[in-house]
C-alpha cells in the first residue's frame, strides 16, 4: 500500500500541466543546489578572511575533487534516469533494485576514490602547479575531503535515486541541515572559537566532511525503513552484473563528459593559475558567484531529467518533448535576467567576500564578460537533462567536451597568451564557450530522435 500511495502522490509527473509540475519538482531541487552552494559560500566567505592566499587553495582544490568523483557521479545519472523510466512504467521491483545496485556499486568507487586521493593529494596539486604559498593549505584541505568522500558520495546516491521516483523535497531538506551545521562550524574550527584550535583552511573540510557524514549516515536510515518509496534491500545490494553492466552502459558516456569537464576545469583553473594568486582568487569568487544563478538551471535540468525519463517510460513521447521545450524557454529567461542584477552591482557582489584591489580588478572584469550571457548556460543544462532522462548520455558527452575543451579552454589560451590579451582573453572564452554550447545543445536536440526508452528489453531490463 504505501508504494502504491507513493506512485499516486507523483502521478501529475506524468499527467499535470507541464510548468507547473516542473516548477513544483524544480524548487526543492534549486533549495537543495542553493544549499551546496552555501558550502561553497560559507567556506569561501570565512576562508576570505584568512586571506587570497587561502581562498586560492580552495579554488585550486576544487576541480581536482570534482574530477575525482565524475566517474561516480555519471553512473548516479544513469541511475536517475533509469529509475525514472521505471517509474513511469510502474516497475517498483526494478526501481528498488536499480536503487541497491547504485548504492554497492558505487558506495565501493568512493572507497576506492577515498583512498587513491588521500595518498597522492599532494603530489596531484603540485602537478596542477600549485605556488609554495598554497601548497600546504590545499593539501590540508584536499586530504581531508578525500577522507570524507564515502559521506558525499552516499548522501548523492540517495538524492539521485529518490529524485528518479520524484521526491525532490527529502533531499532538499536534508541538505537545508546539513548546511545550517556546516555555517555554524565554519567559524568554530576555522579560527579556533571556545575549545577548539584554529585549524584554518583544514577547518573548513572538516565542517564540510562532519556536516555531510551526519546526513548522509540518515539517508542510509530512511533507504532501510523504506519511509521514502524505496526500500533498501539486502538482495538488491548484491552485485548482479547485468543489472551493473546496464549501469555502466548508459552512464559511463555521463560519467566521460564529467570527467573530460573536471579535466577541463582544472586545465583552466591551472591557466588561470599561471596569471598569479590574486587572479586565481577572483577567478575562485567568481565562479562561486557565477554558481548562484546556474542553481536555476540546475534544478530545472534535474526536474526535466526526471519528467522526460518517467513520461518516456509510461509511453508519453509527445509530452516529453513539450517537457523539453518549457524547460529550456524558462531557464533561458530566468537566466538572463539573473544576469542583468550581477551586470548593475559588479563591485559590490566581488567585494562581499574580498576587497583587496586586484581581487576587485579581475573579478570584476570576470563577472562583466559572463554576467550577460548567463541564459545560455542554462539552456545548455537543460539540453543535458533531456538527454539524460531518455538515457542518451552521449550528446551531452560530446556536447560537453567540445564545448569545455574547444570553446573554453583551448580559446582561453589562444586569447590569453598567443594573442596577448591577457586575463580578459580567459574571461572572454567563458563567455564564448557558454553561448557556443548552447547553440551546439539545441541543434542536436532539434535533430536527434532522443525519445525513445531504454528499458523494457531483456537486454534493458535484466531480472
Amino acid at each position: 500500500m504505501k508504494k502504491e500511495a507513493n506512485r499516486e502522490q507523483f502521478e501529475y509527473i506524468i499527467h499535470g500541466p507541464i510548468f507547473n509540475s516542473l516548477v513544483k519538482l524544480s524548487l526543492p531541487i534549486m533549495v537543495s543546489q542553493f544549499m551546496q552552494t552555501l558550502y561553497n559560500l560559507a567556506d569561501t566567505f570565512w576562508v576570505g578572511k584568512v586571506g587570497a592566499e587561502a581562498v586560492a587553495a580552495i579554488s585550486l582544490s576544487f576541480p581536482l575533487v570534482f574530477l575525482m568523483i565524475s566517474v561516480a557521479a555519471g553512473l548516479t545519472i544513469a541511475g536517475t534516469a533509469l529509475i525514472a523510466q521505471y517509474q513511469g512504467a510502474g516497475d517498483i521491483k526494478q526501481v528498488e533494485k536499480m536503487a541497491g545496485q547504485l548504492i554497492s556499486f558505487i558506495g565501493a568507487f568512493s572507497i576506492l576514490v577515498s583512498v587513491v586521493g588521500f595518498i597522492w593529494a599532494r603530489d596531484l596539486l603540485s602537478l596542477m602547479g600549485a605556488a609554495p604559498e598554497i601548497i600546504d593549505p590545499a593539501t590540508g584541505y584536499l586530504k581531508i575531503i578525500f577522507a570524507g568522500m564515502p559521506f558525499m558520495f552516499g548522501f548523492f546516491i540517495f538524492s539521485a535515486s529518490l529524485r528518479g521516483i520524484g521526491d525532490t523535497m527529502t533531499p532538499a531538506v536534508m541538505m537545508f541541515s546539513s548546511v545550517i551545521l556546516n555555517i555554524i562550524l565554519d567559524p568554530i574550527l576555522i579560527f579556533g572559537l571556545g575549545p577548539f584550535p584554529a585549524m584554518g583552511v583544514e577547518g573548513a573540510a572538516v565542517a564540510t566532511i562532519f556536516s555531510r557524514g551526519v546526513v548522509a549516515i540518515y539517508a542510509i536510515y530512511i533507504f532501510a525503513n523504506g519511509s521514502r518509496g524505496i526500500q533498501l534491500k539486502y538482495q538488491n545490494m548484491i552485485p548482479d552484473w547485468p543489472t551493473i553492466k546496464m549501469i555502466i552502459r548508459i552512464g559511463l558516456p555521463s560519467s566521460i563528459e564529467q570527467s573530460m569537464v573536471s579535466l577541463g576545469q582544472l586545465f583552466m583553473t591551472t591557466l588561470v593559475a599561471s596569471f598569479g594568486t590574486i587572479t586565481l582568487a577572483a577567478f575562485g569568487i567568481v565562479n562561486r558567484l557565477i554558481s548562484i544563478p546556474v542553481i536555476l538551471a540546475m534544478g530545472f535540468s534535474a526536474a526535466t531529467t526526471t519528467m522526460v525519463g518517467q513520461n518516456i517510460g509510461a509511453d508519453q513521447k509527445k509530452r516529453a518533448e513539450r517537457t523539453a521545450l518549457v524547460s529550456i524557454t524558462t531557464v533561458f529567461t530566468s537566466l538572463t535576467l539573473i544576469g542583468v542584477f550581477f551586470m548593475i552591482l559588479p563591485e559590490w557582489s566581488i567585494g562581499v567576500f574580498n576587497r583587496e584591489p586586484g581581487v576587485l580588478r579581475d573579478g570584476q572584469a570576470y563577472l562583466l564578460a559572463v554576467a550577460w550571457n548567463f541564459g545560455f548556460i542554462g539552456v545548455l543544462n537543460a539540453v543535458n537533462g533531456v538527454f539524460k532522462g531518455a538515457g542518451k548520455t552521449i550528446p551531452p558527452m560530446i556536447i560537453s567536451t567540445t564545448n569545455l575543451w574547444i570553446f573554453r579552454v583551448l580559446l582561453a589560451f589562444l586569447l590569453s597568451r598567443t594573442l596577448g590579451w591577457g586575463t580578459a582573453g580567459l574571461w572572454w572564452a567563458v563567455a564564448i564557450s557558454n553561448i557556443a554550447g548552447a547553440l551546439l545543445g539545441v541543434i542536436w536536440l532539434k535533430v536527434a530522435d532522443w525519445s525513445e526508452k531504454v528499458i523494457g528489453t531483456k537486454e534493458n531490463n535484466p531480472a
